[in-house]
């Protein structure tokens, strides 16, 4: 081969050095910088396909996503045209066969003309086409896998591609308008009043049922208050809270009259436990407790103590009884474990076999039933359990006391007549339950009421509870009760001729023959008077004008006061308690009737007038409590300390 073919192949040779190096270099960078266009693809296909937003919406985002294109293209495109050292295919193919710079400064010598050559450079040119021989662009300079590239991109592949292929049902939205409904409104006055009570009863309660009772009675009160329930729907709550929590207090106590005659069926074994094992059964929890004294006596009596016999009877029944709940709990939990074994085994059957035959569709019938009944017997009888655990406790420990000394074992016995003394109270009266109840007749009462009225009464009732936090009272000119001149006094609002009935009054209901009961001081007046000053009702009042004489008719209060009231004093049935001077006892603060009147102006604030309250208060449950007063009158007598309880 001639000089001029071998000096030909040198520089085809390192060329094709260089190509591969800069093919290399922009393959990298075009796998580093690809997956993000990938990425943001995949993620904009997902957004598309669960999303279906508009066309106008799709443009944009693949507007901004031409972003990352842009910035793959031109990075791949400036590796690819990035400035390289001359000869750099040259100088790899030297470094890779190790010819010390042969072939560059060959390829170098190469551009300088023939007959301005040195002979050093025809020797160097001599030398690198003798040396330079089976050069190797591939191995001098190797196209790299990049391995950790490609698998992402392969993967961010496959991913976009199974999305795009993913079928997604379109859901169209078909907006039905929700009914119109009449809500329920109640006054901003008795939603904190309820509010309060919730509170209340949440911090007394400890009892599971009646905590999620009481939980469910402030949502009611939420809801109220947001206007998102109709007086149907208000009233149908109010049953189901008050039947779900009366179904709670009748499932314990089934489960506590079950439980004491399991415990009395073990007493009866002995003769000295007869008599409490009958009153058990009987449910004569205060006859079972005398009972258990007595039995606690005949132990402590050293001068007739009962034989051996007897006691290791005695001893025998009560640590049975002390173990019959646990154990009726555990015979159910077998029961049941049996019972779903074999439901499983048959509902297996059905799988595998397709269908079953009449008599196992029977079987399977009865399993059900069954284990209904034995779920609802567990139920009853961890109720038992946790009620009489106290109970048992007292009678194990009385059995085993009874071995060591009959004393102790008797002390034991007057504990548990202490237990079933506290079940005796607790059978009587759940106060906790009660206590809900009673709030949830009067809020049923209370809605009775208000719906009996009309939306002048309940603007009333806005305005007086405005007035009792100690607010302004209403603009002048909307009926009712109208600002007065000094002070801030109400001044009756015109029309209407009976207490409460006129815009100007607030009334309970009604009450005995038909009449509006008023709160006192928070409307109009009736009656007459002599004094200095206009005349006091509507215009039937008589009185001396200040400065001379005469008959005045007005409609504003007067300021006189008429020693001689008409009428009779009513009188409540009972004994009463004289609070007329609840702060003059110890020489501070004001009497009970000053309070009261500056309450009436002030609104019903401050410590004196809580104090006050609370004495009224008191007298008035006392009395409720102990005389025959009919539930009406009593709804109608809490309703009034209601509407003048002390505001905040």
């Amino acid at each position: 081969m001639s000089r001029e073919a071998e000096l030909k192949r040198l520089a085809q040779a390192a060329n094709r050095t260089g190509f591969r190096m800069r093919f290399d270099h922009a393959l990298h960078r075009t796998l580093l910088l690809f997956p993000p266009v990938l990425l943001y693809g995949l993620g904009t296909l997902i957004w598309i396909k669960v999303w279906q937003p508009s066309g106008a919406r799709i443009s944009q985002v693949l507007a901004i996503g031409s972003i990352t294109v842009i910035v793959w293209l031109a990075g791949t495109l400036h590796a690819w045209l990035k400035p390289r050292p001359n000869y750099a295919g040259a100088m790899r193919l030297d470094q890779h066969h190790g010819l010390h710079d042969r072939i560059s400064s060959a390829l170098e010598f190469m551009k300088v003309p023939k007959e301005q050559r040195s002979p050093f450079m025809e020797a160097a040119i001599e030398d690198a086409v003798v040396t330079a021989k089976d050069l190797q662009p591939a191995g001098a300079a190797p196209i790299h896998l990049y391995a950790l590239e490609l698998v992402i991109i392969v993967w961010l592949l496959l991913s976009f591609f199974l999305v795009y292929a993913l079928y997604v049902p379109k859901y169209i939205v078909i907006e039905d308008k929700a009914p119109q409904i009449n809500p329920l409104i109640l006054s901003p006055d008795d939603v904190d009043l309820f509010r309060n009570i919730g509170e209340q009863l949440k911090q007394e309660n400890k009892d599971p049922e009646t905590l999620a009772a009481v939980n469910k009675f402030n949502q009611l009160v939420e809801d109220i208050a947001e206007r998102r329930l109709d007086r149907q729907e208000v009233f149908r709550r109010l049953e189901e809270l008050e039947r779900d929590l009366m179904k709670g207090a009748e499932a314990d106590k089934e489960a506590l009259d079950e439980g004491l005659k399991a415990m009395a069926q073990e007493l009866k074994k002995s003769d000295l436990s007869k008599p409490v094992a009958k009153e058990l059964e009987e449910k004569k929890l205060a006859d079972a407790e005398k009972a258990m004294r007595k039995l606690a006596e005949r132990l402590k009596d050293k001068k007739n103590p009962p034989n051996k016999a007897e006691l290791e009877k005695l001893r025998k029944a009560m640590q049975k009884a002390s173990e019959a709940n646990a154990s009726r709990s555990k015979a159910l939990d077998a029961a049941r474990k049996d019972a779903e074994e074999e439901k499983k085994r048959l509902l297996k059957k059905k799988k595998d076999e397709g269908k079953l035959a009449s008599k196992d569709k029977s079987l399977l019938k009865k399993k059900e039933r069954e284990l209904e009944r034995l779920n609802r017997e567990k139920d009853k009888a961890e109720r038992a359990k946790r009620q009489l655990s106290r109970l048992d406790r007292e009678l194990a420990k009385a059995a085993q006391d009874l071995l060591k000394e009959m004393g102790a074992s008797a002390k034991d016995l007057e504990e548990a007549a202490q237990d079933i003394n506290r079940m005796a109270k607790q059978e009587m009266s759940d106060k906790e339950k009660e206590e809900l109840r009673k709030r949830l007749q009067e809020m049923r009462e209370l809605l009775r009421q208000q719906g009996k009225g009309d939306k002048k009464q309940l603007q009333r009732l806005l305005r007086f509870g405005q007035k009792a936090r100690g607010g302004k009272p209403g603009k002048p000119g909307e009926g009712g009760d109208q600002p007065g001149g000094q002070g801030g006094k109400m001044r009756p609002g015109k029309g209407g001729s009976q207490p409460g009935d006129g815009p100007g009054g607030i009334s309970l209901g009604k009450g005995q023959g038909g009449k509006s009961i008023p709160i006192p001081g928070g409307g109009q007046g009736q009656g007459q008077g002599q004094g200095q000053g206009q005349g006091a009702g509507q215009g039937q009042g008589q009185g001396m004008a200040e400065g001379g004489s005469g008959k005045g008719q007005g409609e504003g209060w007067g300021t006189g006061h008429d020693p001689n009231v008409k009428g009779d004093k009513s009188e409540i049935k009972g004994s009463t308690k004289d609070v007329t001077a609840v702060a003059n006892d110890t020489g501070q603060g004001t009497a009970s009737s000053q309070v009261i009147s500056g309450a009436a102006q002030r609104g019903f604030v401050g410590r004196g007038y809580k104090q006050v309250y609370t004495d009224y208060q008191t007298v008035a449950e006392d009395v409720m409590n102990r005389d025959d007063i009919p539930p009406g009158y009593k709804f109608y007598v809490r309703r009034y300390f209601q509407l003048i309880r002390p505001r905040d």
